[in-house]
Order: C-alpha cells, then structure tokens, then sequence
C-alpha cells in the first residue's frame, strides 16, 4: 500500500473537478451527485476552504484515486458555498428545474443546519468517501477512514459519525466492518429512512 498523503487545504480547481468525478461514478445512488459535477466540484471546494471540515485525497501520479471528507458540521460549508452565489446558481440551474429535486436540497441544507439528531451524537461527521473502481478491494478505502479518524482524533475528538441511506448497502457493510454501531434510524429526506452511525476513536 502506497503512504497516504493528505492534500488538504492545497488543492486547485482541477483536484476538486476529479474529486467531483470521483464521487459521480462511486456514490452514484446517493442525492448529491443527482446534482452534477459541477456542483460537486463547488461543494468539495468550499469542504477544503473550511476551516472546521477535512478533505484527503489519495494520487497515484496524476489520476486522484480516492478521497474522504469529513467535518463538524455544514452550516460553515454553506456559507462558504453562498459566498460564490453566480457559480452555485449556475450549477444548480438543472436541479430547480425539477421540483422534487429542489424541495431535496432545501430538505438537506436544513438537515445541515438543525443540532444533530441523537443526544449525545459525536460534533465530527464523515461526510463521503470513494475510491475509483480500480482501487476496490485493495485497502484504500479503509486507509482514507483510518487516516480521517487519525485527524479527528488529533483534534481532540473521541468519535465520529456519519449518515448512510438505507438503500446503500455496500456503505453499510464497509462501516460496519470498520467498528461504526448503529445509533439510530432517521430522515433526510421525507420517506427515506437512513441510518446514523458512530465511529468511535482512535481506530482499532
């Protein structure tokens, strides 16, 4: 296994359009890359613009393989995304064409903004990871979350969780298999259930 390196906060344009990429073809079930590249490029640009959120990518020369972001919470991220109005109007545009799609991004910036849904959920969340198919099966993944629990837990935080849809059941083998328990079953989006996981740290 190549050493892990962690690009953030030294990305350019270019990283966060492979980024995007990456995320498109990997997590192809999930609502955010119903929304296009172009707006996942913008997204992962304000994630590694943010001071209180993380984004690691992993190369191998020039082709980015994998990531993991992760952060304590998306009310930094949105404003920072708000900040570059004309360049998030223009990416969205498809999207407010549609009006259920629209009503699903007024439901997730309002789950972003509301206090976590379980008392006692860790502040630090897992927000995406992927790999390129190429890398499946080869141990990248789990490097990417060892090394964003590694961060968090330098930081000072004794856990993380994420959010995973229940339809996504690759996601929900992986964190199961890396130690994550179930904390509770909840809704993102009006009838769709997920399910809220917590990472307790350091990784074992």
């Amino acid at each position: 296994m190549r050493p892990m390196v962690d690009h953030a906060k030294s990305l350019g344009a270019s990283d966060y359009r492979k980024v995007a990429q990456v995320h498109a073809a990997s997590i192809n079930r999930g609502f955010l890359s119903s929304l296009g590249e172009r707006f996942l490029a913008l997204l992962y640009e304000a994630i590694d613009a943010d001071r209180n959120s993380i984004l690691i990518v992993e190369k191998s020369g020039e082709n980015l393989i994998g990531f993991v972001a992760g952060g304590r919470g998306m009310k930094s991220i949105y404003r920072k995304l708000l900040i570059s109005f004309p360049r998030l109007f223009i990416a969205l545009v498809p999207a407010m064409l549609n009006p259920m799609r629209l009503k699903r991004i007024f439901d997730l910036m309002c789950f972003g903004r509301r206090k976590k849904p379980v008392s006692g959920c860790p502040e630090a969340e897992l927000f995406s990871i992927a790999v390129v198919d190429a890398e499946r099966g080869s141990g990248l993944a789990s490097k990417l979350y060892e090394t964003l629990g590694q961060r968090f837990f330098q930081e000072g935080e004794t856990a993380f969780c994420m959010v995973v849809g229940e339809t996504l059941g690759p996601a929900h083998r992986f964190y199961q298999k890396m130690g994550a328990v179930s904390l509770a079953r909840i809704s993102v989006h009006k009838g769709q259930s997920s399910t809220l996981y917590q990472q307790d740290l350091p990784i074992s």
